[in-house]
């Protein structure tokens, strides 16, 4: 592109009032006093979208944005005085506990996705992808800077985002200069109120496309990064050391083509995973923050429902197929990643080590999508090899979405096939969803899903269970009140209809829930449930059927205003439970900030029953009386502007006493006698991580981490006979995982 011609378009853009690249210097300070801010006009009608009031302010917020041939400014003022604002620094991705604001950027400007910036104030920052269906994925990380300043009046924000930190397609011809969709909002930490630069939320079915428009020239332009890590990681239980060097490369052609190459990536997570208790069929679905998979996963996103995916990527690099290790080294992943006006493409492959006896496994995956306006549609693809145990799984997933001011559908079709030494199996699913919105205030939501007992995509992706026939219904209404006393009252009444797919009545659920938002900042709800009775056809360990009961439960919830430097919530729940078992679950969660670069949270939860049921065995149940507790502490901080500090225990204690064991016969429970299987469960993980910031994925990591499970099968009256103090101890004293990480990353 010559440079008269791009000349001769910024005077013509400059002519028709347009935003078009900025001449002088901007220094990210968050003050906006630089030159190039005042020829921009100023945003300064913003609606109260939380409540949905949608009444329009002048005096709460004013916005710029800017385009440049780097990149997009937006420089928010916010005209909140000292003393009624929230100041308080929280980690990246974590829980801001401080005003904010949120900009949404669609980068093609043409509502296929957006992706979002939050910006708190005293140095809280998160990032997310937002796809098509609005759902949020908070583990995306971008490359984008930001900052902010305080003055008497008002405190005000400075954000730049790159072109180059997403893949995205733009119009090339000058004449016509593309759009870029910006919506900004602040959030009022004193009475939880929003307020945007439009009338939508992402509650709304057309949000990404009723986002105001920002007239830009983005410029054509390639761009290499290379992010290489080193790592030293070293068991102090094992006395055994591990050295990793490996890295990331990216090469875009321009903003519509992106091809990433990894060779011994960098896909250690320096986090640990939360304690997780889990004794149910239904596996935990874990996030995912390694960088490979954070980038472009939207472009390969198939929204169903009830968390089903043809893509989970924490199936890659986890357990090998042989059982001797519990995550696998990746030797190296591709992704390529192109887009149209109307067509997106995608397709990546990553390889595992195959170890000493071909136990790792290879991925592959390939993503089509078309769009039209407000409807499109895509197909996607998936295959996984698993040699060791000789096994090849594909799926095959067909989405469609159609969104508009009021109504908005999804609908998916899968297909697995899997092929298991000499044996096939093939099965199907689909999911649809219906939405109408008949007012910023009101809304229903009906959605099916069924999958049958040969589907399965559990090799890549997620399913909770197949054999399955859910369909579920919603309906909410809010009322704003303009009172001293309350802000909003928002009722939902929902309902659900199960089965497996022999059309076996399983337990379903309805629920009725009212949640009052006061001005004070502080938010009560309560919900009364109802689970009818059903089939319980997924217990575990391949069992037999058994009739459950209907129960009923209530709960009630309270949360303090997040103001001041100390807040608090608490909930209680009283429920019915397994057969004929009562319960009562307890939460607390204590949140301190002495300073405003330091918090401290404790988290307490605490549920007590005699019904919880569970399988032990093939067609053998128990029915248990037991106390489940745990705790959670949490203190994070910033030592100076770029050194963060964080402390993370986390323990729980399960204490399992077996009051009735069952046997299924011909799906009737037949209580065995003379038969015990009370157990203890008791776990800790611990962290404390320095990280130092260099800049954009650029960081060093120093991270000492501990952990301790211990799991004992007694007799009932040995169960809770030591302290969950003294558990604790003990579990501290023994830890079966102990480890010093040193993580370093630089990206050019």
């Amino acid at each position: 592109m010559s440079s008269t011609l791009r000349n001769i378009a910024v005077l013509i853009l400059w002519l028709m009032g347009l935003s078009v690249y900025a001449k002088e210097q901007i220094v990210l300070d968050g003050q906006l006093n630089d030159k190039a801010w005042q020829s921009v006009s100023a945003t300064t009608a913003f609606f109260e979208v939380v409540p949905a009031t949608h009444t329009e302010y002048q005096d709460k917020v004013e916005s710029r944005i800017m385009t440049t041939e780097k990149g997009v400014y937006v420089g928010i003022i916010n005209w909140q005085k000292i003393g009624e604002r929230k100041k308080q620094f929280n980690l990246q991705d974590g829980f801001i506990q401080a005003d904010f604001n949120r900009i949404y950027l669609d980068f093609s400007g043409d509502g296929s996705g957006a992706y979002l910036f939050v910006v708190g104030l005293g140095g809280g920052v998160q990032d997310a992808v937002l796809t098509p269906q609005l759902t949020t994925d908070d583990d995306w990380d971008g490359d984008w800077q930001t900052s902010y300043y305080e003055a008497a009046d008002y405190w005000s924000s400075e954000t730049f985002i790159p072109w180059h930190t997403v893949s995205f397609y733009n119009k090339k011809n000058l004449r016509d200069a593309s759009e870029i969709g910006v919506s900004v909002q602040l959030y009022q930490l004193s009475n939880n109120h929003l307020y945007a630069s439009h009338k939508q939320t992402t509650a709304n079915a057309n949000f990404f496309l009723a986002m105001p428009k920002v007239k830009a020239i983005i410029p054509e332009d390639h761009q290499i990064t290379f992010v290489p890590y080193i790592t030293r990681q070293q068991d102090v239980i094992n006395k055994t050391g591990l050295n990793d060097i490996g890295f990331d490369f990216t090469y875009k052609p321009d903003h519509h083509q992106k091809l990433s190459v990894a060779v011994n990536p960098d896909f250690g997570q320096v986090d640990s995973d939360e304690v997780d208790l889990n004794y149910s069929a239904v596996e935990t679905r874990r996030s995912d923050k390694r960088p490979f998979f954070t980038q472009d996963i939207n472009v390969f996103n198939v929204q169903s429902l009830q968390d089903t995916t043809l893509i989970h990527t924490r199936r890659i690099g986890a357990s090998s197929d042989d059982a001797t290790r519990l995550t696998t080294p990746i030797d190296a992943a591709v992704r390529f990643v192109q887009q149209t006006e109307q067509l997106q493409l995608g397709a990546f492959a990553v390889k595992e080590d195959t170890l000493e006896n071909d136990a790792g496994k290879s991925f592959y995956a390939l993503r089509g999508k078309y769009r039209h306006e407000s409807w499109q549609t895509g197909l996607l693809l998936t295959h996984t090899e698993r040699p060791f145990i000789a096994r090849n799984a594909r799926s095959v997933a067909w989405d469609s979405q159609y969104q508009s001011g009021t109504w908005s559908m999804q609908s998916t079709l899968m297909h697995s096939d899997i092929s298991h030494r000499q044996a096939s199996q093939q099965g199907n699913g689909m999911s649809f969803k219906l939405g109408y919105q008949f007012s910023a205030n009101t809304q229903f939501e009906s959605s099916y899903l069924r999958l049958d007992e040969q589907f399965d995509v559990s090799d890549l992706g997620y399913i909770k269970r197949n054999n399955w026939r859910n369909w579920q219904g919603e309906f909410s209404h809010a009322i704003n009140f303009d009172s001293a006393s309350i802000t909003r009252i928002k009722q939902k009444v929902s309902m659900s209809y199960e089965s497996n797919d022999e059309g076996i009545k399983l337990p379903a659920q309805r629920q009725y829930s009212a949640n009052v938002m006061l001005n004070s900042g502080a938010e009560l709800s309560a919900a009364l449930t109802h689970n009818s009775s059903g089939w319980q056809d997924n217990v575990g360990y391949d069992s037999a059927r058994f009739h459950q009961p209907d129960t009923w439960g209530t709960r009630v919830f309270y949360r303090s205003s997040y103001v001041g430097k100390f807040s608090w919530a608490a909930s209680y729940q009283y429920d019915q439970e397994g057969l004929n078992g009562i319960a009562q679950q307890f939460a607390l969660d204590l949140t301190f900030m002495p300073h405003e670069l330091w918090t401290i949270n404790i988290n307490n939860f605490y549920r007590k029953g005699d019904g919880w049921l569970i399988a032990n065995a093939h067609n053998q149940l128990t029915q248990y009386d037991r106390a489940y507790f745990v705790n959670e502490n949490k203190i994070t901080g910033r030592l100076t502007d770029t050194l963060e500090l964080s402390f993370y225990l986390q323990w729980a204690v399960l204490e399992a006493k077996s009051e009735q064991v069952f046997s299924i016969d011909e799906q009737a429970l037949v209580e065995l006698a003379n038969l015990d299987t009370s157990f203890e469960d008791k776990r800790l993980v611990s962290q404390i991580k320095l990280r130092y910031r260099l800049g954009a994925f650029s960081d060093i990591y120093l991270v000492y981490g501990r952990g301790a499970t211990q799991i004992d099968t007694m007799q009932q009256q040995n169960v809770a006979s030591t302290s969950w103090l003294r558990s604790v101890e003990q579990l501290w004293q023994t830890p079966n995982e102990e480890r010093i990480t040193l993580k370093f990353r630089y990206g050019f």
